[in-house]
């Protein structure tokens, strides 16, 4: 039943974003069913390229330069963001399955009753993202209804522009989320089999350290009885294989995640930069424009976060196991050979950090620099429109008028 339920949202999930151009059709599909959906996604793409071009051209509004080209900046980020989503579900959809396949495949070599769990816990975060996202971007189509005055035309265009392709990027940030989430899922699953292994070493009550006993009942226990050695190989080949998709899944989705976080960023700081005008010279009759950019900031920001800390959950698992191998009794020359290799593969891999494209670190800590960047670009746009209306100041005194 469990099972079920996560496929019910998993399926929702994909059958939403092959709607929108964003995820490849079910390997079972025939050929005309795949010609389809590819005329499909080339036809969205290109409805979507060509609102974004001519909103490129038709913009006109009146600000500094800098301030126009990081506005602009999101249409050709949009642009190329889903040109490649659409690439990933039309042209490179074997590959683009063929890793999450083999994530399924490892989390069906579990026990059955492992496997249920894990996926009744996917399916609840599935549905928690999915629900968010929706609601979030609905929230937005309505805003812009609204503030428009219901001129349906204006509104149709306006979010063709900007939700749809906010919504086909935030699909696939969800796509790469719940890959990731289901890796550790599998991650604390080997946590938690180390910890029963670690509670298979304790010895009886009134066993002590210094008891003859001690030695004999774990030389037995540990290296024989309890199988741990063979127990720790399995868990490492399961971590090995988790690791070795993981770098895939960046394989995958790393240019998408770099070309995703140049956008949100450069659209954080504009946006960011918009609401701090208006703070200036309050106009509360523009009140819902204000709660659009905020629910912009909120977006941009979201995904940013979102893929920093999923990544940074699965190098906190991997802590936590190097933390459980170091507490865990040797008293045989093969264990101490496993837990070592163990140990050896866990420090190599979390002493290499994790990287979009080999440039960004997806990790939480590099919201600092983030953050750094931000505060730079925003005071360099403040400062500019500072100059600006002092220019404009002088050159109205001048003229005669009094500027305030």
């Amino acid at each position: 039943m469990s099972s079920s339920i996560s496929n019910r949202w998993g399926n929702l999930l994909l059958t939403i974003s092959r709607c929108l151009a964003v995820a490849p059709t079910a390997r079972k599909e025939g050929r005309f069913a795949r010609w389809i959906h590819c005329l499909w996604c080339l036809v969205l793409l290109g409805y979507v390229w060509t609102g974004c071009i001519w909103k490129c051209i038709v913009f006109d509004a009146e600000m500094p330069t800098i301030e126009k080209l990081l506005y602009l900046m999101e249409f050709p980020g949009n642009i190329t963001i889903t040109g490649l989503l659409v690439y990933h579900a039309v042209l490179n959809c074997p590959y683009a399955r063929d890793v999450e396949t083999q994530i399924h495949l490892l989390i069906g070599r579990q026990d059955f009753g492992v496997a249920q769990r894990l996926y009744q816990k996917h399916g609840k975060r599935t549905r928690h993202l999915l629900v968010q996202t929706i609601v979030f971007h609905g929230a937005c189509i309505v805003v812009d209804i609204v503030n428009y005055d219901f001129n349906w035309w204006t509104t149709w265009s306006s979010n063709s522009v900007y939700n749809l392709p906010a919504l086909m990027i935030s699909l696939g940030v969800l796509q790469y989320a719940l890959a990731v989430h289901l890796l550790w899922l599998l991650q604390a699953h080997l946590c938690h089999c180390l910890e029963q292994l670690q509670k298979r070493q304790r010895p009886p009550q009134g066993i002590v350290n210094l008891d003859a006993r001690y030695d004999r009942f774990f030389a037995s226990l540990v290296d024989a009885g309890g199988c741990s050695s063979l127990v720790l190989e399995e868990l490492r080949a399961t971590y090995t294989s988790i690791d070795r998709l993981h770098r895939q899944l960046l394989d995958k989705f790393g240019l998408f995640l770099l070309l995703n976080f140049g956008n949100s960023l450069c659209s954080f700081c504009e946006e960011l930069y918009m609401v701090f005008n208006f703070f200036q010279r309050p106009q509360w009759s523009a009140g819902l424009l204000l709660f659009y950019r905020i629910l912009w900031l909120v977006m941009h920001g979201g995904r940013i976060w979102v893929i920093l800390a999923v990544n940074e959950q699965l190098v906190e698992q991997e802590c936590q196991l190097f933390l459980q191998l170091n507490q865990m009794e040797v008293c045989g020359s093969h264990l101490e050979r496993t837990i070592n290799r163990f140990l050896v593969q866990l420090q190599t891999s979390i002493g290499q950090p994790l990287l979009a494209c080999g440039v960004i670190d997806l990790d939480t800590l590099a919201m600092g620099g983030f953050i750094g960047v931000l505060m730079a670009i925003v005071i360099f746009l403040i400062q500019i429109g500072l100059g600006n209306k002092s220019l404009m100041g002088v050159a109205l005194n001048q003229s005669g008028w009094i500027y305030i």
